[in-house]
């Protein structure tokens, strides 16, 4: 389960980076790789209207002329605005500044809107990285067509941007895709590690086009619209590897869980009541064995799943205690085979 947040005052949390035309500095360590202007603080001017995603440094669309994300910022106008934007209403999850997409339309066109970002330096082919960010759908107005939500959202890293053609879908693969139907009007943290399998300089954010897209519809079947708003990228590198035969390398992050599957890359169990445990959902009728190890291969826990088996892991190993912050891989088996495989292999990050 992701973390979900409701920030009604965050002033105070980000006071010092203002909006500064043509300027963009970091706050982070000297020589580590980070997200340019990861949270959308610095600009060239403030919002005025919807489509300025182009405003905002070190920030751009997935190449298209047409479709262009929203900027908003607290001191925006009109389209511009925070806490209420046209189509929902929402504070920023950190600092001053967020974007906001379509990332589809119930249509028989779909359009598609994409945000790229890049790095401050390009990745090292090899080494391991954590990549976050946050999410909400927002609360919605009853008078806009966005109120859905899709499953297939992801992250495409690259060595050079984007090209999309008008509203079309973006044909990437995704290093890391949300297999839920992700609709939440709170925000939510996501975070996947991966190992670079190139120097990539650049990422992309959207729905590419990978076949059937599931739709959740909680505000109403006359909504068309599935709208995210964005905010907080960042990444660091990861020190962790598995040092066994059981190593859960999936190839790279994103490869396929059980279609209608949800496992997630990461929880916090500090005991502050958000993200505390490790929870998923499997699809009607599997059931399968869940099964969590360290770096060396030893078990340190251990469940039967299925989509009515609610046990989850709360971040202790076998003896009761805490286990420590880091990787853990985890296998999933099938009783029957789910498109022709019955065993999944994978990791997630436990985070104090």
């Amino acid at each position: 389960m992701t973390r979900r947040r409701i920030f009604l005052s965050i002033h105070a949390k980000r006071a010092l980076l203002a909006v500064t035309a043509g300027c963009t500095f970091s706050l982070g360590s000297w020589g580590q790789v980070q997200v340019k202007n990861g949270g959308f603080e610095f600009s060239s001017g403030l919002p005025e209207a919807s489509g300025q995603l182009d405003l905002v440094n070190d920030w751009a669309n997935g190449g298209s002329e047409t479709a262009m994300p929203d900027y908003y910022h607290e001191q925006g106008i009109n389209g511009g605005d925070l806490p209420q934007t046209p189509l929902a209403k929402v504070d920023a999850f950190s600092g001053r500044a967020i974007v906001g997409l379509v990332a589809y339309t119930d249509e028989a066109n779909p359009r598609h809107e994409y945000l790229t970002g890049s790095f401050s330096q390009p990745l090292t082919e090899g080494k391991r990285y954590k990549m976050s960010f946050a999410i909400t759908s927002g609360r919605v107005h009853d008078w806009v067509p966005a109120g859905i939500g899709v499953s297939g959202l992801g992250v495409v890293l690259t060595t050079s941007p984007p090209a999309q053609q008008g509203h079309e879908p973006l044909t990437k693969s995704p290093q890391f895709r949300i297999h839920e139907t992700l609709y939440d009007r709170y925000w939510r943290d996501i975070a996947f590690v991966f190992t670079a399998s190139d120097e990539f300089t650049h990422f992309t954010f959207g729905l590419f086009e990978s076949g059937e897209v599931r739709l959740r519809r909680e505000e109403g079947d006359e909504r068309t619209m599935a709208y995210y708003f964005l905010d907080e990228f960042a990444i660091e590198e990861v020190e962790a590897e598995f040092m066994s035969e059981e190593q859960p390398d999936r190839g790279t992050p994103g490869t396929p869980v059980p279609e209608g599957a949800f496992i997630p890359s990461a929880f916090t169990p500090d005991g502050d009541m958000l993200n505390d445990q490790w929870t998923w959902a499997l699809p009607r009728g599997v059931v399968g064995s869940l099964v969590v190890f360290d770096r060396w291969g030893g078990v340190v826990w251990e469940s039967e799943v299925s989509a009515d088996v609610s046990e989850v892991w709360d971040g202790l190993g076998r003896n009761g205690q805490p286990c420590a912050p880091g990787v853990y891989g985890w296998r999933l088996t099938t009783d029957i085979p789910v498109a022709e495989q019955s065993e999944w292999k994978g990791w997630v990050n436990v985070i104090r």
